[in-house]
């Protein structure tokens, strides 16, 4: 794994780009691993169960700078569901990348991140992700690119994408629960993040072209 040097990227920086998953455990200090306890279960909720205008409506009082465990829920159609990459449910926000790999094309369907408070939050307090779904973030603006995994529950696989959708570089079978700021030395402009060993085993690597497909009505 590589990661951009610490005169580029610090802690902060790294939070205020795009704080990955998280789990439920005691406060972890931030220049060490958080310990492996076991998470309490978020609070259930019907799908559709609160009405929201943004994902954050779905989680209050629990925000991403907090330790602990909010809804899981994502807004959609103004009401709160379950994460679709969880559960597989295919809906009109649902995006698609396909990955030009030399054994051929393979794609996931993706859960959509533009907010800043969803690039905070990502994967949070997701205790599992299906293997053909991702969560792609839309980022601002192209630079070194770097997530952390605080309070994860799930190893990932990180790929970084450029502008002209070309992949920069992948960090793979990322651990959970760690701070250490995960990159790769080359800039980016989207990030896709996928259950561990889904990049090794498609083939992706620097260089791969990749294609996306918008949500309908996008």
């Amino acid at each position: 794994m590589s990661t951009p040097s610490t005169a580029r990227v610090s802690l902060a920086l790294v939070f205020g780009l795009s704080v990955l998953g998280a789990a439920c455990d005691a406060p972890a200090k931030k220049q060490s691993a958080a310990p492996a306890s076991g998470a309490p279960t978020a609070p259930a909720s019907e799908p559709g169960s609160a009405t929201c205008d943004s994902d954050d409506d779905c989680t209050r009082p629990w925000s991403p700078s907090m330790e602990g465990c909010g809804s899981l829920d994502r807004c959609y159609d103004g009401a709160c569901i379950e994460p679709p990459a969880t559960t597989g449910a295919v809906n009109p926000h649902t995006g698609r990348v396909a990955f030009e790999t030399s054994a051929g094309e393979k794609s996931w369907q993706v859960e959509i991140v533009r907010s800043p408070f969803e690039t905070q939050r990502g994967l949070m307090c997701r205790t599992s992700m299906r293997s053909d779904w991702g969560m792609l973030f839309l980022l601002e603006s192209t630079r070194l690119q770097a997530f952390w995994m605080k309070n994860t529950l799930i190893p990932l696989d990180m790929v970084f994408i450029t502008d002209d959708w070309t992949v920069a570089g992948v960090v793979t079978e990322v651990p959970p629960r760690t701070l250490e700021p995960r990159g790769v030395n080359a800039p980016s402009r989207y990030v896709l993040e996928l259950a561990s060993g889904e990049a090794k085993r498609a083939g992706i690597a620097a260089g791969t072209k990749v294609r996306y497909y918008a949500p309908r009505g996008e």
